[in-house]
């Protein structure tokens, strides 16, 4: 019965390093140059997407300016939604793990994360619908034209050839 307990203490043993090794992984490669790198290539391909956005759709300079700045400024106003949002979730992560589970609070978590989320959706909204004012007619066409195209799959409003 010891060799028994023995084999099954090595085991959680094991599975504990293992854990431990994959987990000090992960955090090492987050604050790595290489994991920094990749957000700065994230970036740099949504400015190249952008940049042909604007190409195919033959947007001018001011144009150009006018949505940015429509963007610019819908981001910093949503700040602190997405702040909130992510305390919303960290505080839901940590009551999944509290024992007893307060079922009751989680759900009133969720349900004001549910609310943020529309905020943000609103939001979203909004600034298609100024970013559409700044294009002209053919541009607006030739803008829901691209989009039934190659719809984003992510959104629910792009299904529809929504933009």
């Amino acid at each position: 019965m010891k060799t028994g307990l023995r084999i099954l203490s090595l085991t959680a043993l094991g599975i504990a390093s293992f854990a431990t090794l994959v987990l000090a992984d992960t955090v090492t490669h987050a604050s790595t140059p290489a994991a920094r790198q990749s957000t700065d290539g994230f970036k740099e391909n949504h400015d190249k997407k952008m940049a042909a956005r604007a190409a195919l759709l033959g947007l001018t300079d001011t144009q150009q300016t006018r949505i940015k700045s429509i963007v610019t400024a819908s981001r910093e106003a949503n700040a602190p939604l997405r702040l909130k949002l992510a305390d919303n979730r960290k505080q839901i992560r940590e009551l999944s793990r509290a024992v007893p589970f307060d079922e009751a609070a989680v759900r009133a978590l969720i349900a004001g994360g549910e609310s943020l989320r529309t905020e943000l959706a609103i939001s979203r909204i909004k600034v298609r619908n100024q970013i559409q004012t700044v294009l002209t007619p053919e541009q607006q066409a030739k803008a829901q034209q691209l989009r039934q195209l190659s719809p984003n799959k992510h959104r629910v409003l792009h299904r529809d050839g929504e933009m």
